[in-house]
């Protein structure tokens, strides 16, 4: 899917580009959607959240990288386009689910980061 991701700040990515939509359908109903930007301009991760995609997967006319660091919270108002495609490699996605567990902190045991009160 196409979205505009301006304005930005700082190191945010920018521009119309293509974006994996990470969010469920429910959550779109309130106008909003969250979107991990896909770079083609390099095809290795650079960082811990970056994951491959292949030409061809999810219509990516190149391959590039689904920066799952990025993720971000827009408007579907910002849409700029159609379903481009669909993410359809089962190591893609579970590397997708990894990158985002671990861009939130959610593969730290509750105990470690003091959600729970010892």
């Amino acid at each position: 899917m196409l979205v505009d991701l301006e304005p930005v700040q700082g190191h945010e990515q920018g521009g119309t580009r293509r974006v994996l939509v990470v969010s469920y359908e429910p959550f779109h109903r309130s106008g909003l959607m969250t979107v991990c930007p896909i770079s083609a301009a390099r095809q290795t991760s650079r960082y811990p959240g970056d994951v491959p995609i292949t030409a061809g997967d999810a219509g990516q006319t190149k391959a590039g990288v689904i920066i799952c660091g990025q993720s971000r919270t827009v408007s579907t108002a910002r849409v700029r386009g159609r379903i481009v495609g669909i993410v359809r490699d089962p190591a893609t996605r579970t590397a997708v689910r990894k990158a985002l567990t671990h861009h939130l902190g959610l593969d730290i045991p509750a105990r470690l980061d003091g959600a729970l009160a010892e």
